[in-house]
């Protein structure tokens, strides 16, 4: 296993352990969804979160393997 894999594969964990464990505290925990709800509420927020999607599409759909 090459390391940008063991990097994508220890993302997608951790945002599925995040999901898991913010389903079972019922509320105290913010959620996937709040903490996105959240930085597109100010524009910073909104070009970081552009920046980052920008990125990702380069790295998925324009590097040549």
């Amino acid at each position: 296993m090459s390391l940008g894999q063991l990097v994508w594969l220890s993302l997608a964990v951790l945002i599925v352990g995040w999901i898991a464990v913010t389903q079972l505290s019922s509320g105290r925990l913010p959620t996937v969804k709040m903490i996105a709800f959240g930085l597109l509420d100010s524009w910073l927020g909104r070009a970081i979160m552009l920046a980052g999607w920008a990125e990702l599409g380069w790295h998925l759909f324009c590097q040549h393997p």
